[in-house]
């Protein structure tokens, strides 16, 4: 789709009766500016101020922005409209309008500019021209003119969009659904509430808007929230660029809980992510992560601890997440919430629902097969056909080897502009490329050995968690759980290890000495079976559910392959589940 651009240097704070630079404009050019839908920007590059509009008459809007004081504030001296007289809908300016708030504001740890729009614009539902508008004009227009002009530093979108910014922006567009449950926690913040969504379910993003909201709307508020630890940072970096960094901060649970009774003070609400990464006491582990335990109350875990620390508590919680024996056990959790107010997130937004083949692709499907896959659920309403592959444009397939993933992942790099692909796996291997160990003292980052070998391939393991997925070698590497908590990749290679076999009764059940997690691996007078199982296979259900675009798996144990074949053909749709009854 094409676009054309007018640029207006304008001058300062002026009605546009008085403005030269439209006085010079053809009559042509004054009629797109008062007859056309447009979307439009207004910057001043030595004050680093920008607002981003959109309208169908840009000459009364920008009259209307001059009564205002907080847009005078920008003392605005540059505008450029983006019009296609012919093409653009309201659709059209508002999607683009979305999409440049939503990336400049990703930008800002960089350009340091202040965005004066008061809201992130409107996310539009699908309409005919929405892949046009982002690849022909979004891409273009930001890789090109705005770039070239300055407005943005950062010409290449795949690494805006691997920002923490961009994809915990508070900003976001809540669905229905989680503007029912942000709305009614709101109107009851000193209850206790239970948020329960898979993976993909907005979780976090319902998390970032609720606590933008609680503490804009309440500014004395006392918020506290908690995340796990590799987050934490990123999350900090998200309150600095809010300017809310002095009012808050993301800890973890520990962190928080012994702050409160160091200061002595409670919180009006707690706001827990991941809150099925919750721990309970438990003797293994590094003491700093336990000190906020009483040993002899052992039965008291971080759950216990922080109700005692808020009037109200919101916790995020995906029970299929939970993935070390340190963690809070379902049962236990579930006992403890049981008069929590609870509410549902149930629509996908990571694995995207889309037409494949002519056929329709259902995110929440393919979650659903993967569970009952995994022996995790025993619901068998999933589409089989969501695991069908047909050709390059099938979301998921399963391969016969590790070379074949990174083969996979490298493609889709070429193929598709602007997309983060990486190569996951199970626990499977020890970590002898770890850069802090005592064995690699000393040795540069070509020198370490390698973990993963298949035929004349090496790898290694993620040399990093916090930033994996941001790092341009991490396409090199294959990455462990710990790497990619809360992450989204475009297209994913899953190594399903040898961590988990097939018994004599035909049951999945997790092989202890193949698992090379020793933080994750239970205390062997406490060694606990089908608690062990469950958590490695909590662990491949997370590294399944991160591909947006697409996924592709290899399986190490060819009885598990056969498995988790014969369960996913089982599936039957609900609608054909009534037809036969």
């Amino acid at each position: 789709m094409e676009f054309s651009i007018l640029h207006l240097p304008l001058e300062i704070n002026r009605t546009i009766i008085h403005q030269n630079s439209i006085r010079e404009l053809s009559n042509i050019e004054r009629k797109v500016l008062g007859d056309v839908f447009v979307t439009y920007i207004y910057y001043n590059l030595k004050l680093k101020n920008v607002y981003i509009g959109e309208s169908k008459n840009f000459c009364t809007r920008h009259d209307q922005h001059m009564k205002e004081a907080h847009f005078l504030e920008g003392k605005f001296d540059q505008c450029i409209v983006i019009f296609n007289g012919s093409k653009f809908t309201e659709s059209h300016v508002k999607d683009l309008e979305y999409m440049l708030i939503n990336h400049m504001f990703a930008e800002k740890d960089l350009t340091k500019f202040t965005l004066l729009n008061r809201n992130n614009g409107q996310a539009q539902p699908e309409y005919e021209g929405h892949n046009e508008m982002e690849q022909d004009v979004f891409v273009k227009l930001w890789e090109n003119d705005l770039f070239n002009r300055g407005i943005v530093v950062t010409r290449e979108l795949s690494k805006i969009r691997n920002k923490i910014l961009f994809k915990y922006s508070p900003f976001k567009q809540l669905s229905q659904q989680q503007l029912e449950c942000e709305n009614a926690i709101i109107r009851d913040m000193h209850s206790k509430h239970k948020v329960i969504g898979g993976a993909g379910t907005g979780k976090t993003i319902l998390l970032m808007s609720l606590m933008y909201k609680l503490i804009t709307n309440n500014p004395d508020l006392k918020v506290g929230i908690v995340t796990t630890g590799n987050l934490t940072n990123k999350f900090n970096g998200v309150l600095k660029q809010l300017n809310l960094a002095g009012k808050m901060k993301f800890e973890r649970a520990g962190q928080l809980i012994n702050r409160a009774k160091r200061e002595k003070t409670k919180f009006d609400i707690v706001l827990v992510d991941e809150s099925h990464r919750l721990q309970r006491y438990y003797p293994k582990g590094h003491p700093a992560t336990k000190n906020h335990f009483n040993k002899n109350e052992p039965h008291i875990n971080e759950l216990h601890l922080l109700e005692e620390v808020s009037k109200g508590i919101v916790l995020f919680y995906d029970q299929f997440q939970s993935i070390r024996p340190q963690d809070i056990s379902r049962n236990d959790f579930n006992h403890q919430t049981i008069e929590y107010k609870k509410y549902q997130l149930n629509q996908q937004f990571r694995i995207k629902s889309n037409i494949i083949n002519n056929e329709e692709f259902d995110g929440e499907s393919f979650i659903k097969g993967l569970l009952y896959a995994l022996s995790i659920s025993e619901d068998i309403d999933f589409n089989p056909a969501v695991f069908h592959y047909k050709n390059k444009d099938s979301y998921f397939q399963v391969v016969d080897s590790i070379s074949e993933l990174f083969e996979y992942v490298n493609d889709m790099e070429k193929l598709h502009a602007n997309t983060t692909n990486r190569v996951l796996a199970g626990y499977t291997k020890e970590w002898k490329s770890n850069p802090r160990s005592t064995d690699n003292k000393g040795k540069d980052k070509l020198q370490l050995p390698y973990d993963w070998e298949e035929g004349s391939y090496k790898w290694r393991w993620n040399s990093q968690h916090e930033k994996w997925v941001e790092l341009e070698s991490s396409k090199a590497e294959i990455g462990s759980i710990h790497a990619i908590t809360g992450a989204d990749i475009d297209y994913v290679g899953v190594i399903f290890g040898n961590d988990i076999t097939v018994n004599e009764q035909g049951n999945l059940v997790g092989v202890r000495e193949n698992y090379k997690d020793t933080g994750g691996t239970p205390i062997l007078k406490e060694f606990n079976e089908a608690e062990f199982t469950d958590y490695l296979l909590n662990i491949y259900y997370i590294l399944l559910t991160r591909g947006i675009e697409g996924c592709k798996i290899y399986f190490e144990n060819s009885k598990v392959r056969e498995y988790f074949e014969k369960k996913i053909a089982e599936g039957i749709p609900a609608a054909k589940q009534r037809t036969v009854i």
